[in-house]
């Protein structure tokens, strides 16, 4: 027998205020339960080891209850060994962080966690082990929901009632922090919806009226209701169905039950896109998951035209961007954290040089460009030529390996510069794809071709986080804003490459980048890829270019198959606006500041934590 806890559902209404409303009315734990197996006379089951595994005996055993996600908790555990109580030797923890955690023998529940856990004691080489379930049943009512809600849909079926679920695609995968997701539907004849997520560990109803986009409806949950939904989902699979019926009375419609899948680890580090509205770059900080982006860099900091193509070492301390127009552009290196410049290529003037494209090694000591038609090597700190100018051509959209050894380039049909060193590289044609080993200041190897022109286009290539693959856009014609642009991926020695079928059902998906963070969901290894395209968002069907994310799982990867995710939108974005170039890094460099020192903080930051750091809402 487990310890359970029942609990009645709570129906409350939030508005104004967009409350969560969970009850917790009370917690039944069962000490010396033993789930049906016998007990001896020290009060511990009877097939339980007299040391090692499996020797200390935990109680309450296989505790179920129903938490409330705003209200603290504490459990008492008691650990037995050999009939003697050990509690307050042992060292007991649990594995799911996000449930809470253990002070001593008592477990402290985390406000908003929801799952199962396993909880561990050991004592010197004893151990012991029990599971722990917390449950959330909850009802969330939106704006202008009246407070009987639940209790209205209680009529017969009625077909014209049935919603559509539009958002998000059936079999999507999601980091657990990616907050601000969406749920899109298009009403058909009812005025007042019901949105229910289960997992094994939640069991989550919101309520809402049509909030109208086009000729559909958008809901979106608060941050405290999506916290609790991404904790309860965590490397599990959550079924979504959306109810329609009318305020007024009547029947009940069903949709389709789609599945949203949660991946075991939150995105970490963050990601710097070209904003159209900012005329510049803009970043994200996975850190800071309630702020909206902030621009980083745009022409007004960089008393330019523009800001646009960028490009960052892996650590996220240095940035390479380009500026004005690219022909090719002026090409500015800054550290991140103060924004200050380290060097610049090129005066703006046509022929004074530049680089459209260029790659960091991971230390960010070296950056490699694309000048006069071909790659350059640099000093990543003042910006010295290594060797002659360029080292390979025609090359161009270089990308360096997570190991900073491999090149990867692509080479497309020689267009000689014109005078006086005009050299366009914005874009290539006829294109296939080659690595070179890179030797920093002793410059590179042999190159080798990995994937072929063959009558297509292949380019703006990148190297995953492992460095076993290489994703590529594939395009009819030339690479700049391609209408054809596929998204593809080969092994990084190369070979068959793999055709994202599903990504690819919608073409016209260019700059590909992978994150670099290798994940888990459900035993799999999953790594996250992005791309920019203009494809419907929802029922928003009219959208410029947005970041749109894909994870892809390493094994079908590597076995030559689609892994076959949809590509979701992700949502900290502004809708109104034209995103592209995504550029990941392992963390958000920030300037260094002290409450009494923030000269170095810039307009709208504040110091936080000894780092200067933007609040916006």
């Amino acid at each position: 027998m487990s310890a359970v806890l029942h609990a009645p559902l709570l129906h409350r209404g939030w508005s104004a205020s967009r409350q969560l409303v969970v009850l917790a009315l009370g917690l039944w734990v069962l000490l010396g339960c033993t789930n049906g197996r016998a007990v001896d006379e020290e009060g511990g089951p009877g097939d339980r080891p007299a040391s090692g595994p499996g020797s200390l005996y935990l109680q309450p055993a296989d505790l179920e209850m129903v938490v409330d996600s705003k209200s603290p908790l504490k459990i008492p555990y008691q650990v037995m060994r050999k009939g003697r109580d050990v509690s307050a030797e042992a060292v007991l923890t649990i594995d799911d962080g996000s449930l809470g955690d253990f002070q001593g023998a008592v477990f402290s529940y985390r406000l908003g966690g929801a799952g199962r856990s396993t909880v561990r004691a050991r004592l010197d080489e004893d151990t012991g082990e029990t599971s722990l379930t917390l449950r959330a049943d909850a009802v969330v009512l939106g704006p202008a929901v009246p407070a009987d809600a639940p209790k209205r849909f209680g009529g017969a079926p009625d077909p014209g009632l049935t919603p559509d679920f539009v958002y998000p695609p059936d079999g999507a995968l999601i980091p657990p922090n990616l907050n601000l997701l969406e749920f899109h539907f298009m009403p058909r004849n009812a005025d007042l919806f019901e949105i229910k997520i289960v997992t094994d560990s939640l069991s989550l109803r919101m309520y809402t009226v049509c909030k109208a986009v086009g000729s559909g409806c958008v809901f979106q949950p608060d941050d405290a209701t999506w916290r609790l939904l991404s904790n309860a989902g965590r490397n599990r699979t959550a079924e979504i169905t959306i109810r329609g019926t009318r305020q007024s009375g009547g029947g009940v419609g069903q949709s389709v039950t789609n599945k949203l899948s949660f991946s075991q680890n939150d995105m970490l580090g963050g990601i710097y896109y070209w904003a159209a509205s900012a005329g510049g770059v803009v970043r994200y900080d996975f850190g800071l998951r309630t702020q909206k982006p902030e621009v980083f860099y745009n022409g007004l900091r960089a008393g330019a035209l523009c800001v646009g193509c960028h490009a960052l070492s892996r650590s996220g301390k240095r940035i390479a961007v380009g500026m004005n127009i690219p022909g090719p552009a002026m090409l500015r290196s800054l550290d991140v954290g103060s924004r200050g410049k380290l060097f610049e290529v090129g005066n703006g003037l046509p022929g004074s040089g530049g680089s459209d494209f260029q790659s960091w090694s991971p230390d960010g000591q070296w950056l490699i460009t694309n000048e006069y038609g071909g790659l350059t090597i640099r000093d990543g700190e003042t910006g010295a030529v290594q060797g002659k100018m360029p080292l390979i051509a025609p090359a161009n959209m270089p990308d360096v390996s997570p190991d900073g050894k491999t090149v990867v380039f692509a080479r497309g049909s020689w267009t000689p510069c014109l005078p006086p060193l005009i050299c366009p590289t914005l874009s290539v044609s006829n294109a296939g794809l080659f690595t070179v080993p890179f030797k920093g200041k002793d410059g590179f190897g042999t190159p080798a071709e990995i994937i072929p022109a063959a009558g297509s286009n292949n380019y703006y290539p990148s190297y995953s986080p492992d460095g076993r693959f290489i994703v590529f856009n594939r395009a009819s014609g030339e690479s700049y804003n391609a209408p054809t642009a596929r998204v593809m991926v080969v092994p990084a020695g190369g070979g068959a490459p793999v055709d994202l079928a599903v990504v690819n059902s919608i073409l016209g998906n260019s700059w590909p980048k992978w994150s670099p963070f290798v994940h888990k969901y459900k035993g799999a290894t999953i790594m996250w890829l992005t791309f920019a395209s203009a494809r419907p968002y929802g029922v928003r069907t009219t959208m410029g270019a947005q970041i749109w994310m894909v994870p892809i799982d390493v094994a079908k990867l590597a076995a030559g198959t689609d892994p076959g995710y949809p590509p979701i939108r992700l949502p900290f974005q502004d809708v109104n606006t034209d995103n592209r170039i995504a550029q990941w890094v392992e963390k958000i460099d920030r300037a260094p500041c002290t409450m009494s020192d923030t000269s170095k903080c810039g307009a709208g930051e504040f110091c936080v934590d000894g780092y200067c750091t933007p609040v916006i809402q």
